[in-house]
């Protein structure tokens, strides 16, 4: 599996970071050379922890999820590396490391551009996904739906996505708009998208950064839709 890389980016996570770590770390199959992760701005000891267990830790002053992976993203190019897939992962301990190994799998065994984890597919822990975050992931697919013809469940976080596939895609959202505009893009470019389903559990510890307080959620939810329409009105084709 030396040709997945993955990127996790991580902000204010200090309490349960090497938990997650750990257990990604155990269960994914992957080893420490693989796993780039990306200090997103954090005002605690996020990025110590991450190098005191022996991890690249990157960098990111500017806040914004978006903003994290694209800088990762830069540094895979200057760096002059070429993986075949590039993974993206949650710091908070919310995933199953086993389906990291499923999604590699399943990109692999089946030629796809994008795989992508549908926690409403799998089995999610209790309080893990809160009904604004429910209500939003319904709303996206619907539009989805709507305007593509196409079924999905969920905008989960965790997907992996061929290295050559993304680099078409030109992505550039900063923040909250990383995931739908991978997924627009991707279909807007005919990729081979596929869904499978993963398991979801509760951070290890902290406040989720999106759907912590309502006032966040709602900015977000507002985020996502203006991302989506823009894809639509706007379409970007690829070189």
């Amino acid at each position: 599996m030396n040709n997945v890389f993955c990127i996790i980016p991580a902000r204010d996570e200090e309490e349960g970071i090497e938990r997650a770590l750990s257990g990604i770390l155990a269960g994914s199959g992957l080893q420490k050379p693989n796993f780039i992760i990306v200090n997103n701005a954090s005002k605690d000891q996020t990025a110590n922890i991450v190098k005191r267990m022996g991890l690249l830790c990157l960098n990111c002053p500017e806040i914004g999820y978006g903003n994290a992976c694209l800088l990762a993203l830069d540094w895979i190019k200057n760096s002059g590396l070429s993986p075949d897939y590039i993974l993206f992962c949650d710091a908070d301990g919310s995933d199953d490391p086993s389906d990291i190994q499923k999604l590699i799998h399943v990109i692999q065994e089946n030629d796809d551009d994008l795989v992508i984890g549908s926690r409403t597919l799998g089995e999610v822990e209790k309080g893990a996904l809160s009904p604004i975050q429910i209500f939003g992931n319904a709303l996206t697919c619907f539009l989805i739906r709507i305007f593509f013809r196409r079924k999905f469940t969920d905008m989960g976080p965790l997907r992996i996505i061929r290295y050559s596939s993304i680099l078409r895609l030109q992505m550039e959202d900063p923040t909250w708009g990383w995931n739908i505009e991978m997924h627009v893009k991707a279909l807007q470019f005919g990729l081979a998208i596929r869904e499978i389903s993963v398991n979801y559990r509760k951070r290890f510890a902290g406040v989720s950064k999106i759907s912590g307080t309502l006032s966040m959620s709602i900015r977000v939810g507002i985020k996502i839709l203006y991302t989506f329409f823009r894809l639509i009105l706007f379409r970007v084709h690829s070189k």
